[in-house]
């Protein structure tokens, strides 16, 4: 996996915050483990082969997840394929965590297979005198290998497509829909013309499967694109990039990379420590509350500050730098920044019983020397709604029986009870909330 990956896989799957949660995690783990099969050769020449170009769920997709199962010790298929139905399996309707990541791998795979079909509709034209329909019996090795090459190629760049775009994802508590709007954005900003379709094939595919933002009416690029911040220059954003190390033209090793995250993470911090109390209105396009404490881990308070002031995380500021189609250089600073509030369970004392509420925003920078300026604030503020449904969730009110297995139990006043699986993404703690070293 890649660092981008695992950069933006640990946070957002550490609070069970909404249903979406677990099974973002399961949907998206298979997703990319069966885009990795698609893009060996040697695996999808045979199926492809062996299913006549066929490119349904039945077809190539059947075959493969067959053989990701096996490979993975199980004795067949990850997941049941074949009998998928988008007028059974709906989002809205689904409310367990298997099941729903089953619906997002449905939606990626539906679209990826129309953009093949698209990239190959002139070839089944020439194969079959423009019919369309291929002949009885085995269809000729040459066109086993251009449908190949295409379905190798189509699938690489919908992986590059699904990995780009958790750089776009809100911080916290990710849905569905939001994982659609940072799609579609991330792939705008690196491709302006979508020549082969793939923004609407997913956009048609996530519709498809009833899986769209609660606060879109009509489906398109430009509502489901991320917005841009009001003011996207403001007076103290050169200042905070002047204290953050964007030297891009090094080769730096993980230890070197890992390093310049944490100089660049703690000069934001002391940057927006600074800012906030002189602008108490900021904390609000952060997604942050003023006069929020800092805690324990047991969730009691550990210092008081009151407002202006306010506890707050840089989690991390990371450089990504992407070369476009049409191989152009797009350098850009990924910051995430967060929040918690403890919450009793009770709505009293948080001895007895507690759950972390997040909030913050993920600002992607284009640092650029003349054009500094915040491309997008990508919001998740502390509101009653999120708050009301965090605390079903945490209640149990709303969990599927997986919840213990991949997020353990809820944190209690003795112990914390372990996130196992969640875990496994944790490639380092928490950063004291606000506290600096």
């Amino acid at each position: 996996m890649t660092h981008a990956l695992l950069d933006g896989l640990h946070r957002r799957f550490e609070e069970v915050s909404n249903l979406d949660v677990p099974a973002f995690h399961e949907g998206f783990a298979d997703i990319v483990a069966l885009f990795q099969h698609f893009t060996i050769p040697e695996l999808v020449r045979f199926e492809i082969g062996r299913v006549r170009g066929d490119l349904s769920a039945e077809g190539l997709l059947a075959g493969l997840a067959k053989q990701f199962g096996e490979g993975s010790g199980q004795r067949g298929p990850l997941r049941d394929y074949v009998k998928a139905s988008d007028t059974k399996l709906r989002y809205e309707d689904v409310t367990e965590a298997h099941g729903r990541g089953s619906i997002l791998v449905y939606a990626v795979y539906e679209a990826f297979r129309k953009i093949v079909a698209h990239r190959t509709a002139d070839l089944i034209r020439l194969a079959t005198g423009g019919s369309g329909v291929l002949p009885a019996g085995a269809i000729h090795s040459d066109l086993v290998d251009r449908l190949t090459t295409e379905t190798c190629k189509a699938a690489k760049q919908v992986l590059r497509m699904c990995i780009r775009a958790l750089d776009y994802c809100p911080s916290v508590d990710i849905t569905f829909g939001e994982y659609l709007r940072a799609l579609i954005t991330a792939d705008l900003d690196m491709v302006r013309i979508d020549r082969y379709g793939y923004r609407v094939a997913f956009m048609e595919s996530f519709r498809k499967w009833g899986i769209l933002p609660k606060d879109v009416r009509t489906v398109s690029e430009e509502t489901l694109s991320w917005n841009t911040p009001e003011d996207p220059k403001p007076p103290w954003l050169k200042d905070i990039l002047t204290s953050i190390d964007i030297k891009w033209n090094t080769n730096p090793t993980r230890s070197e990379i890992f390093q310049i995250n944490e100089k660049n993470r703690w000069a934001l911090w002391r940057q927006l420590k600074q800012l906030f109390p002189k602008h108490p209105n900021l904390y609000a396009e952060f997604g942050l509350l003023p006069g929020v404490p800092l805690y324990h881990a047991n969730g009691t308070i550990k210092q008081e500050r009151p407002a202006p002031d306010s506890t707050f995380e840089v989690y991390k500021v990371r450089r990504a730098r992407r070369v476009t189609p049409d191989e152009e250089f797009r350098n850009d600073i990924i910051a995430i920044i967060e929040q918690r509030l403890a919450i009793p369970i009770d709505g009293k004392d948080v001895k007895n019983g507690f759950f972390w509420f997040r909030s913050g925003a993920t600002l992607i920078i284009d640092p650029t020397h003349g054009q500094e300026e915040i491309r997008y604030s990508i919001i998740k503020s502390a509101s009653d709604s999120r708050l009301e449904l965090q605390k079903k969730i945490a209640t149990g009110n709303m969990l599927s029986p997986l919840r213990a297995l991949y997020f353990g139990g809820l944190v209690q006043s003795g112990s914390a009870l372990t996130e196992p699986f969640a875990m496994l993404h944790a490639t380092d703690g928490e950063y004291g909330n606000g506290q600096a070293y």
